[in-house]
């Protein structure tokens, strides 16, 4: 089973994002994202696939985000028992700021990372 935690940014980025979901690559993924995002994007249903929102209050400070992003995906990877050593990674949406808490969450939580995206045909594309 594999696993994507991306940023769902107000605007930028949003139709790479959407091609990531719509690929199919991905059995669980975890979209970040503000009041905004959660209001604007309708989460698709994919047969055998599970997306879900993590809304958060990004007027916050980092440092008071990180623990709260913390204890929602901790909960969230344990009720859905991930095993993998790493997880699927993709910023092409969303702000600085986002991207720093969800990286830096991921790495708190003990989970190895690899930023992902889609090549122009298509295919998965890890950026190492």
């Amino acid at each position: 089973m594999s696993h994507l935690v991306a940023c769902l940014g107000s605007w930028n980025g949003r139709s790479e994002l959407g091609r990531i979901i719509n690929s199919k690559l991905f059995d669980r993924i975890y979209l970040v994202t503000t009041d905004f995002g959660k209001q604007n994007y309708i989460v698709p249903m994919i047969e055998g696939m599970h997306v879900e929102l993590v809304v958060l209050d990004f007027n916050k400070a980092s440092e008071d985000l990180v623990p709260e992003l913390y204890v929602i995906l901790k909960k969230r990877f344990l009720e859905d028992k991930i095993q993998d050593l790493d997880i699927a990674v993709n910023i092409t949406s969303g702000t600085g700021k986002e991207h720093a808490v969800i990286i830096s969450t991921l790495i708190k939580l003990g989970y190895g990372i690899r930023l992902v995206d889609l090549d122009k045909n298509g295919n998965l594309l890890e950026m190492i």
